[in-house]
């Protein structure tokens, strides 16, 4: 059962990233440096792949991530084949951490289900909350007056910070190329929708 899922990555692995077709498609197509990455606020494997080693998940831990070994994903080029190579790297990860989690369930115990719905009530002032999703660092801010509602909120959704290079990525590209430079973005179009 461990081996079936890094056995299929291995596969995907195997037929696509030596593939010549995809790498002259995708090397050196919609470049974008650590620096301009930073600069346009990318987060998530858009950020790492061009070489910024920044995750949540170890910059500020939360829930039980500070109990895992797992490594952040970089890669170096910031082209869409490194884009492509870092989230197979990152599915690598991601079952390192899930073998872990699974070891770790304890034989026993509570289970959810038939718990009470919990219910968050912030308390009055400013607060930011962060985790790390798939496509980046997704936040959220929230201030409230004390009710069980927020005042206000706004969601800070890594699709639409991460569409924001796609722009300064597609200069000097053909149009056939702006497609596969949008799809290593790899957006949610509910999340763009502001």
């Amino acid at each position: 059962m461990f081996n079936r899922l890094p056995k299929k990555v291995d596969e995907l692995d195997y037929f696509l990233s030596e593939n010549e077709i995809i790498r002259a498609r995708c090397e050196n197509s919609g470049v974008l440096t650590g620096d301009d990455a930073v600069k346009y606020s990318v987060a998530g494997p858009v950020l790492r792949a061009s070489g910024v080693a920044y995750d949540v998940r170890r910059a500020e831990p939360y829930s039980i991530y500070d109990r895992f070994d797992f490594d952040v994903a970089v890669r170096n080029h910031g082209d869409v084949y490194d884009r492509y190579l870092l989230r197979l790297d990152e599915i690598r990860q991601s079952i390192r951490i899930l073998q872990q989690a699974l070891q770790q369930i304890p034989e026993k115990g509570e289970i959810q289900a038939g718990k009470k719905q919990y219910s968050a009530r912030v308390p009055a002032g400013q607060a930011y909350g962060r985790v790390e999703g798939p496509k980046g660092e997704l936040g959220f801010y929230v201030v409230s007056d004390g009710s069980p509602n927020p005042y206000r909120y706004h969601i800070r959704a890594p699709s639409f910070i991460n569409l924001t290079a796609l722009g300064p990525m597609s200069v000097g590209q053909k149009i056939a190329d702006v497609v596969i430079i949008l799809g290593s973005i790899d957006i949610v179009l509910g999340e763009t929708d502001r």
